[in-house]
């Protein structure tokens, strides 16, 4: 007898949502499958899910010569009413190719109710505030330094990461007489951080006070002796900009012009470092290096960077880049370990290579695509 449930407000037979209407057919097509087929496959199954049973979830928990173990994850997570039952988590536990550790921990608490967006989110919390508090750290005690070491300044910044970051790397190349390097950086922020609408109005403010002090660094001028057009470009970026540009303006005329502005600097809230009874201090001394593999290899549809970092407040980056040396993807990873699935079908035939970067270490290889 076919039973019924209520789906959206309405009554529908569970045999018709249950496998896409028909577990056989769902087999065979994992069963049959072919490597190229995985991002085919993977949509198929993701639209039939929260509705597949525990015979089709074994079947393509199997099919690791399809599924990379992240697009496994993504799959199992999305029906967690199956890994409610312990028999389904303790098949994926024991069977001939299991996924890893970390990954079952992750579906058992999916298993418990908690979605997988919630773990991502928090981890993902986790791992930059305890970056941001290791790499501010190392910071300050650089600029505490008798002698700044610039060079060290800027790595630890990058680490930091962001567009604030890039800024304070922008203006201690500045410092150094360094404008190649500077204006490098700064060419290229609007499409590091996707700069749109307001964002890119704002960069573009920026961008056009740091070439006029640019301009006033090259004609001998100094900040204290403008004349009175570059004092009303000044006080415009003050009045109508936002951002960097509208700081940088209104800091020159308060300390040059006696200029007053009366609005209050935002300040980040520092209540979860005051709070947090974690140390990270320790997490830096087990930097042994980052561990990253990639397969398949030669790759045509899809490859998956299966990779390992320090610590789990770890956050890296890969690059990709053809014989040229042009970047052509990047991606960041962040946590202990992990798994990156990176769509190759709109990459070109060829040889390429990648670079792991975490924590001031890489690790690089080669891949090919046919």
């Amino acid at each position: 007898m076919k039973t019924f449930q209520t789906w959206k407000g309405h009554y529908v037979c569970s045999s018709s949502i249950l496998d896409g209407g028909n577990t056989n057919a769902e087999l065979l097509d994992i069963q049959t499958a072919q490597p190229d087929d995985m991002w085919t496959l993977r949509a198929q199954l993701l639209g039939h899910s929260p509705h597949l049973s525990q015979e089709v979830l074994r079947e393509t928990s199997d099919r690791t010569d399809v599924f990379p173990d992240d697009v496994l994850l993504e799959i199992l997570s999305a029906n967690p009413d199956e890994l409610g039952q312990d028999t389904l988590l303790s098949y994926l536990e024991n069977k001939e190719d299991p996924l890893p550790d970390y990954m079952i921990d992750i579906l058992r608490q999916v298993a418990q109710g908690v979605s997988y967006k919630t773990i991502l989110k928090r981890d993902i919390a986790e791992y930059h505030a305890g970056k941001s508090q290791a790499a501010q750290d190392i910071i300050r005690s650089i600029l505490s330094d008798t002698v700044v070491d610039l060079t060290q300044y800027r790595n630890w910044l990058d680490n930091l990461g962001g567009m604030s970051a890039d800024k304070q790397i922008i203006a201690s190349y500045l410092s150094e007489g360094d404008t190649s390097n500077a204006m490098s950086l700064l060419n290229l922020l609007p499409s590091l951080y996707e700069l749109q609408g307001d964002e890119l109005i704002a960069y573009n403010d920026y961008k056009n006070i740091i070439q006029l002090q640019q301009g006033w660094k090259q004609a001998g001028k100094i900040i204290t002796e403008l004349d009175s057009s570059n004092i009303a470009i000044l006080n415009n970026y003050a009045v109508n900009s936002t951002g960097s540009a509208q700081n940088i303006a209104k800091n020159i005329l308060s300390y040059a012009y006696n200029y007053h502005f009366y609005d209050c600097m935002h300040t980040n809230d520092s209540t979860f470092f005051k709070n947090s009874n974690t140390s990270f201090g320790n997490s830096f001394n087990k930097a042994f290096g980052p561990k990253v593999s990639v397969a398949p290899n030669p790759a045509s549809t899809w490859i998956a960077f299966t990779y390992e970092l320090p610590n789990k407040n770890s956050e890296g980056i890969i690059k990709i880049t053809d014989i040229s040396g042009n970047v052509i993807k990047q991606f960041i990873i962040n946590g202990k370990q992990g798994q990156y699935v990176l769509d190759t079908r709109k990459i070109k035939t060829g040889v390429y290579f990648y670079t792991l970067f975490v924590s001031g270490l890489s690790k690089s290889g080669k891949i090919i695509i046919n």
